[in-house]
């Protein structure tokens, strides 16, 4: 699934090449901080970890830039299984992805210092290294902030800081009346929030 969700996002960026008016691609590291989620058998302390991951954008004008974003990291984990009574307690590495479309906005500044802002939307994955436990993905989103430096026209530095909230869904519902007609909603809960900082390098093509 990860594979097929990769090779879409690159299918829907592709025609961008043509109407951007710029390209950039970034690599960074960094350091994120996770917690603690539970679940309907027991609950799962995730550990803080490194990260690392790759942006891909094209600027579109007017300061905002349509961007796809990967991250990957590993982290430890302990699992608490409520239902289990001899061996509540399982320790896992667990290895986490993002996948996000998003949009970048520029937030003033100049041809050396440029802050910004990004949200997106996508997939998290949660796959466990260890054999015996599924892969779980949950759609997600993300905030941020950053600023990046170019000291020269094509490369240059930012540093960023990330929050990515993947969504449960608890429930969808479609109801009617005979006064209001028809209607429908849907409610989700945050499992868990993962805190990123980062910094790397951009490399950027004008056009």
């Amino acid at each position: 699934m990860k594979r097929n969700l990769l090779i879409t996002m690159i299918v829907f960026l592709l025609p961008m090449t043509t109407m951007a008016q710029a390209i950039e691609f970034s690599g960074y590291g960094g350091y994120m901080l996770s917690g603690r989620a539970q679940y309907y058998r027991g609950e799962v302390d995730v550990e803080n970890s490194g990260i690392w991951g790759l942006t891909l954008g094209y600027d579109m004008g007017n300061g905002t830039q349509v961007q796809f974003l990967y991250t990957n990291s590993s982290a430890d984990s302990e699992t608490v299984d409520y239902d289990a009574i001899l061996y509540p307690y399982h320790n896992l590495r667990l290895k986490m992805e993002n996948f996000h479309l998003g949009v970048e906005k520029s937030l003033g500044g100049d041809e050396l210092i440029r802050p910004y802002g990004v949200i997106g939307m996508g997939l998290t994955s949660y796959a466990p290294q260890e054999q015996g436990y599924d892969t779980r993905i949950f759609f997600s989103m993300g905030l941020g902030a950053g600023v990046k430096i170019f000291p020269t026209e094509r490369i240059g530095l930012k540093m960023q800081a990330r929050m990515f909230m993947p969504l449960l869904f608890d429930g969808v519902g479609i109801y009617c009346s005979s006064g209001s007609g028809c209607g429908g909603g849907s409610s989700f809960a945050v499992p868990i929030l993962h805190g990123e900082f980062s910094g790397g390098v951009v490399f950027r093509i004008e056009k």
